[in-house]
């Protein structure tokens, strides 16, 4: 079951999607692919939590029609009855709820979601029929921009079935208001994030103290699975719902200075920098951290001197994040402090994101120049790669937009002197 208040916190979304649409049918299904084409589209979630990937969820300010031949009595006989919104879902089969239980089944989902009407998906096709000849406008949920090359996600195909039996429709894309409204964090969505942040920490805090010369990068993602694996799976999981093909960078050595290295199967030598990455999920929220530490537990002059390069950067940029400021902003203060020592050619990538239902949570469409709002939840990560040093050094935390400034969330520890020490090796 829902916590109550996030089940009622959707329905203040729906209500507040309404709102800005103004009018039109809005025509929301899971579009697969978010802004970033290896995650899941999570807006669906956000307006009614998790339900089955093949859920439609119609809404319209001016009210949808519906049950048009079983009002029988009084003078609304045959003209149904207006709802605001109607969420279809597939039938479970008997086997399903043998295996699986009632889960997602119609009378649960609309006690749980708070949705007005669960229907049928089979319903779906006559529903739309009947009220979109009498609307002129479609808002659709496209939450990234679809590749052209590519065969059409069902997503698509749907909608342009519609276009083309109702051509006078005007369409419009509701992602981008979707966006806007998931960029500021409500009281719960935090408390959710910090969660997150806080058990990743503990996980990362095992695997900084156990990986050293000789172990192999598999340990790291091991300890990751297992630590994840004994917590409530309903609570905690890896970010394995998304597209990425681990769920955690451990990279030693070299492998530290390929951004996104995923195979975790190299021996780490003496002398070695280990990067570790990942994303921690807490009631369907995701934290993002990094750490960058000596596998014997000293780091070298060199490796010394651009980890505390990195760590200046990411201090200048939290630094600049306060209401009003931008992700813009706090990525160029970054890569000042890199141009300063003239390593920004060695620079990759932007140096933050924000995070939230997923782990790149609502990015895209101009994100990166909204102003910061109190709520707003970002991860700043400067990133120096020197692939001919073997040095990779990233530093990853959250930081949370307050009224004042920016409070960084919990993570493990990433000064010099405090990482030695917890990495100190017999």
């Amino acid at each position: 079951m829902e916590n109550q208040e996030i089940t009622k916190n959707y329905k203040k979304r729906r209500m507040r999607l309404l709102e800005i649409m103004g009018e039109g049918l809005a025509f929301i299904t899971t579009s697969y692919a978010s802004p970033d084409v290896l995650l899941y589209d999570k807006n669906l979630q956000y307006l009614v939590g998790k339900i089955p990937n093949d859920a439609v969820l119609l809404m319209a300010p001016k009210g949808i029609v519906i049950d048009r031949f079983e009002t029988h009595n009084g003078p609304k006989v045959g003209r149904g009855r207006k709802v605001q919104e109607v969420l279809f879902v597939r039938n479970l089969l008997e086997q399903e709820k043998i295996i699986n239980g009632e889960g997602h089944s119609i009378s649960n989902l609309q006690e749980e979601k708070g949705i007005e009407v669960v229907k049928s998906l089979k319903d779906l096709n006559a529903v739309l029929k009947s009220n979109l000849v009498n609307e002129n406008i479609l808002w659709v949920n496209v939450a990234n921009s679809p590749n052209l090359n590519k065969p059409l996600t069902p997503n698509l195909i749907k909608i342009n079935q519609i276009r083309d039996r109702f051509s006078w429709l005007q369409i419009k894309n509701c992602a981008p208001l979707i966006h806007n409204m998931r960029w500021v964090k409500e009281p719960i969505e935090i408390e959710y994030l910090r969660n997150a942040f806080q058990i990743h920490s503990e996980i990362f805090t095992k695997i900084m103290q156990a990986l050293k010369p000789r172990e192999n990068e598999s340990l790291g993602k091991a300890i990751y699975d297992y630590e994840i694996g004994i917590r409530p799976p309903k609570k905690v999981r890896g970010d394995w719902q998304d597209r990425y093909v681990a769920n955690i960078i451990v990279a030693a050595g070299k492998n530290s200075a390929i951004a996104h290295y995923m195979d975790n199967n190299q021996t780490i030598q003496d002398g070695d920098l280990i990067l570790i990455d990942a994303g921690v999920e807490y009631n369907g929220y995701c934290s993002d951290i990094s750490r960058t530490f000596p596998a014997n537990g000293k780091f070298t002059v060199r490796q010394k001197e651009i980890y505390k390069i990195v760590l200046e950067a990411q201090k200048a940029a939290i630094a600049v994040m306060k209401p009003g400021k931008t992700e813009k902003d706090a990525h160029y203060a970054a890569y000042e402090v890199f141009k300063k020592y003239n390593l920004d050619k060695y620079g990759y990538g932007r140096c933050g994101h924000s995070v939230g239902l997923n782990i790149h949570d609502a990015t895209g469409w101009g994100i990166e120049e909204h102003p910061f709002e109190p709520g707003v939840v970002v991860v700043i990560e400067p990133f120096i790669a020197i692939p001919d040093e073997n040095i990779g050094i990233r530093i990853e935390d959250g930081v949370l937009i307050t009224e004042n400034g920016a409070e960084v969330l919990q993570g493990p520890v990433k000064e010099i002197e405090d990482i030695e020490a917890l990495c100190k090796r017999d």
